[in-house]
Order: C-alpha cells, then structure tokens, then sequence
C-alpha cells in the first residue's frame, strides 16, 4: 500500500489522520480540490489519483442544524460515502468510513454492541446510518468506525467551547443525564493508522462496523469539569437535566458504545477517556 486518499483533510478528524499516517503517501483532500457536493465529480476525480486506500474523514456533522438541512445532511451522509465505496469496490480497494453513537436510540442500560437495534432519533443520525447501510451494500471492502463525542484542540467541539466559555464566565450549566465516552480526535487516528499498518503488511480482517471510542464513561458535566480541571481554570459547573437545556435534535441520554469487537478483531484499543483528555490538554498546537 503507497498511497493513501483522506477526504476531507481539514476537519478535525483529518487534521489528526495526517500527522498519525505520515509514514504513507498521503492526498489530502478539501474542498478546495474536490467539492463534495458536486457528486458527479467525485469519481473520475479519484480515478486520477488512483489511491490505494481511501479515508473518509468527511461529513456533516451540525447535529442541531441537520434538522433544517435534512438534504444537505444526506447527500454528505449518505450520498458521498455511498460513492466513495462505489470506487472503491471498482478499485477493489480498502475504504474507512466514520460513523456515529447517534445512530442509536440512546435509551439502554449498558454499552451499545454493533449488532444492537439501531434507532436514531434525528436527521443527523437518520442520514449517517443511511451512509452505513449505503457503504455496506456495495461490494467494498469497508470499514465503519462509529465513534462518539469527539473532541479536540481543533475545529469546533465541546472542548474548545468550554474553553472559550471560560474566559467570559465564572459558572455554567452543562447537562448531567446524558452518558457517554468522550473521544480524542487524535486517540481515532492513531488507532486508525494501526489497523491502516497492518492491512498494508497484509493481514486480512472481517469487513464491517466496529465501535470505536475512548474507554469508559462519563456526563458532559463530569467531562467539563475536568476540562477546567486540567486547564486550571476555576469554573462553578452546574449539572442541569437536558429538559432544561432544549435543542433542535433530540440527544442520546446513553450512548457509551462496546469496543469489544475492535480489540479482538486488531488488538487495537484507544485510552480511557481521562487519559487521552490530559493528552488533549498537553498538545502542543503550533501555527
């Protein structure tokens, strides 16, 4: 395996997939070089670049704003991952795909396993289960990480909100009934090159959907008072019950996710969720 194509390289995801695979050849692609939303580009696009993996690190990913933006959400959901795989599955080439805790219910008493019902509650989840269902009808040889709760040093996530947050105000009220595993942008891409190295050494693994997020559990309050913690910033956190905290897009109350089936299939496993946020919080962000 030469070269590697990672779609959407300036997310926050991408941003990480470059620095974690920088033994490979890696296309970075933007929207600047491949506007997604012209579908009809994509595949020819590709065609010329004639990678030996693709990478999806693109969607859409405003949860709220998905539910005035239903057909946006879908075509960068559904439609693109469906045609990404489609070259793939020409190519006979490997394709890793990104989805999402949300795709779930959110109503369960203990850690989500791929094979559980799904049921999403939203647009967003609607569209990116769609994008699964899509991915797994073609003949690629695809892989699907859901993950959850990311966060990051950078783009837009709830690490950085906080943090903004926290130079104009001394408390806030952050939601406490909503469980799940906070997952470093960074913790995804490092587990993802591990399993991109050993597909290129040749080992052969199952095809599919696997979970993968950071270990353990928590709440947002939980989680932004360790934020502040590690930040040294002294903030009074109020832990507030979703109802009073409404949002366009229903949330998960419980969506911690098995990654049982990712340790047993790669031996790959992402840290506890603590762990990688205090290696959130060391990054050293340059530029």
């Amino acid at each position: 395996m030469k070269k590697i194509a990672i779609v959407g390289k300036n997310g926050q995801l991408g941003q990480y997939l470059l620095q974690a695979l920088n033994k490979f050849e890696l296309i970075g692609i933007s929207r600047d070089e491949l506007d997604l939303t012209k579908t009809d580009q994509i595949h020819s696009f590709l065609l010329e670049l004639r990678p030996d993996l693709i990478i999806n690190a693109s969607a859409y990913t405003a949860v709220d704003k998905a539910e005035s933006e239903p057909e946006l959400a879908a075509l960068m959901n559904d439609a693109v991952p469906r045609i990404l795989a489609d070259y793939a599955a020409s190519e006979d080439i490997p394709f890793i795909h990104y989805s999402t805790d949300y795709v779930f219910a959110g109503d369960a008493d203990q850690p989500y396993k791929e094979s559980d019902q799904t049921d999403p509650q939203g647009q967003y989840g609607i569209t990116k289960l769609a994008g699964e269902k899509a991915i797994l009808a073609t003949s690629a040889k695809a892989y699907i990480f859901r993950t959850a709760w990311v966060y990051s040093q950078k783009g837009g996530n709830f690490y950085k909100t906080m943090l903004n947050l926290s130079e104009t105000r001394s408390e806030l009220n952050v939601v406490n009934d909503q469980v799940g595993s906070p997952t470093y942008a960074a913790s995804i891409a490092h587990a993802t090159a591990e399993i991109v190295e050993k597909i290129s050494q040749g080992h052969s693994y199952p095809t599919g959907i696997y979970h993968m997020t950071c270990q353990g559990e928590t709440n947002w309050s939980e989680f932004a008072k360790k934020i502040f913690a590690l930040n040294g910033k002294k903030i009074n956190i109020h832990g507030i019950p979703a109802s009073e905290y409404p949002t366009p897009a229903k949330r998960p109350s419980y969506s911690v996710l098995d990654n049982q089936k990712l340790i047993d299939t790669f031996n790959v496993q992402l840290p506890n969720w603590d762990e990688a946020l205090l290696s959130c919080v060391k990054e050293n962000i340059k530029g």
